[in-house]
């Protein structure tokens, strides 16, 4: 991930540089705790996140276009979880702490939902 400037400037003359990662976490922060969420990041996403010591933000991207954020998100979901409704809190969610915290408006967070979680699966069976 690469350091992007926000656009606004101090009044002092100086400017702010935000990094992705630093809006990757607080993304990941964001939906953390919703309910129906297994897991943010693929399997491969976590663990080469884990490789390289990266916390808390595998499986999210980000990308600043002309001033404003697109956030991908991959996560797996728990069977039975209504999928457009999990959307929608993770997008209002992660909308509302990026902008709070950076200053910077959010246009899209596109997730990717790419697999999900049957109870026995939780529970350590194996079918």
């Amino acid at each position: 991930m690469s350091e992007k400037p926000t656009g606004e400037t101090a009044a002092s003359g100086g400017g702010v540089t935000i990094s992705d990662s630093v809006v990757a976490k607080i993304a990941h922060k964001a939906i953390a705790g919703i309910e129906g969420i297994h897991a943010i990041g693929g399997g491969s996403a976590r663990a080469l996140a884990g490789l390289r010591g990266d916390k808390g933000a595998s499986g999210i991207t980000v990308d600043l276009h002309e001033g404003k954020v697109d956030i991908d998100v991959t996560l797996s979901v728990v069977f039975g979880t209504n999928i457009p409704e999990l959307a929608e809190k993770c997008r209002a969610a992660i909308s509302e702490q990026v902008q709070a915290t950076t200053g910077l408006p959010v246009r899209a967070v596109n997730l990717v939902v790419n697999d999900i979680v049957f109870p026995e699966d939780q529970a350590g069976g194996g079918g």
